[in-house]
């Protein structure tokens, strides 16, 4: 028996679904909801092409982002957020740009699982630390989020 490359390992998993995937197609596969996909597809975090209306995801692009980024479930889902969070701010935006970018209603969770453990650990910094509740506040991205895994595995 051969042995497969992971990259046919990918194009066999996927082999049930046509080159060009729909919004659903991708959300079934990654096991995340549409409106996420969405984000990812506007903010570009996942490489797509319109036709007319329709946005589509070659199926070869998503394999690419998957190898790269791995599916949903094999990270903690927080430190998936954290990780988001870090790549939305690249350029400043406001705690409830943030907030909604991630779906998140409960601004005291958004503050204690999100916002305040990646200010403490140096990902994201405040434009105003002087005033932490200033109307005007922003936080951008110092540094690229590193998980707890990657830590341990150097």
């Amino acid at each position: 028996m051969k042995k497969l490359t992971i990259d046919e390992l990918y194009l066999q998993m996927f082999a049930t679904y046509d080159d060009i995937l729909s919004v659903d197609d991708v959300a079934v596969i990654m096991n995340l909801d549409k409106k996420r996909v969405y984000r990812m597809l506007r903010s570009g975090e996942i490489n797509s092409i319109k036709f007319d209306r329709w946005v589509r995801v070659p199926r070869l692009w998503l394999i690419e982002y998957i190898q790269k980024y791995g599916f949903q479930r094999q990270q903690s889902f927080h430190e998936q957020r954290r990780a988001a969070v870090a790549l939305y701010c690249r350029t400043p935006r406001s705690r409830k740009q943030i907030q909604e970018f991630l779906d998140l209603s409960d601004r005291k969770f958004f503050r204690d699982t999100v916002l305040h453990p990646l200010l403490e650990e140096g990902v994201i910094r405040m434009t105003i630390p002087e005033y932490p509740g200033h109307v005007k506040q922003r936080y951008v991205t110092v540094r690229p989020y590193e998980s707890e895994d990657s830590n341990d595995e150097n």
